[in-house]
């Protein structure tokens, strides 16, 4: 009776254009018809017209990057063989607080998950490669309090919602301010206090400062002792 299509833009990045439509043609005769996408390029534009009702309705969201006001934004400054170590320091500070670790590839996450066991912290990865019954298992260990962070790329994290995460760690910074965004909004939930911090070295520090001035926020430097 009802057919929900999330994260639309990021299907049809993947390849999924002509599951897609399989999936959309074998459903003409369905009323209720739900898009959600973060943008509308072209592409998705061409499947509202040719699936959705010519009287579909389009909601609209402020283009503008809403953050969450309970969000305490923050960075360290490091060197460039140092960034782990300051991490590692950060996450021995939040005794049994838990939160979520991004970083920009799958490479990265599983070299930095691999790096913080060898420390004793305990995590797992989650990226695109993984088959749904592993992903599943990370984010029961995670939801069941087995792991303390949970190391992620974008794209994976993409829908994960656990109450009472203390806080989100930028290992690596991503390249949209949407995704700085949206990484940040995994922490502060329900009327929680929450933090997102980015380990940044000298040459990413412009990056950050671009996403402070585009998303109207001040992050503020912390040291890690």
């Amino acid at each position: 009776s009802t057919v929900v299509l999330d994260e639309a833009d990021e299907m049809l990045s993947m390849g999924f254009k002509k599951e897609l439509e399989t999936i959309l043609s074998s459903l003409r005769d369905v009323k209720s018809k739900w898009l959600f996408s973060a943008t509308m390029p072209q592409e998705i534009q061409g499947l509202v017209k040719k699936f959705l009702a010519p009287e579909a309705y389009h909601v609209r969201v402020s283009s503008n990057n809403v953050v969450n006001q309970d969000i305490a934004h923050q960075y360290t400054l490091c060197g460039d063989g140092d960034k782990l170590i300051q991490l590692v320091n950060f996450l021995k500070q939040q005794g049994e607080e838990r939160g979520v670790i991004f970083c920009k590839t799958k490479v990265q996450t599983q070299m930095l998950a691999k790096q913080l066991i060898a420390k004793n912290v305990a995590t797992d990865a989650i990226h695109g490669d993984l088959q749904q019954r592993e992903r599943d298992k990370v984010m029961r260990a995670f939801k069941n309090n087995t792991l303390q962070v949970l190391v992620a790329t974008d794209l994976a994290a993409r829908g994960i919602d656990i109450d009472s995460l203390s806080f989100v760690a930028h290992y690596t910074l991503p390249d949209k301010e949407e995704y700085y965004t949206h990484r940040s909004g995994r922490t502060a939930r329900a009327g929680k206090k929450g933090v997102s911090i980015s380990f940044v070295t000298e040459k990413e520090l412009k990056s950050l400062r671009i996403f402070e001035k585009g998303l109207k926020i001040h992050i503020s430097q912390v040291r890690q002792s």
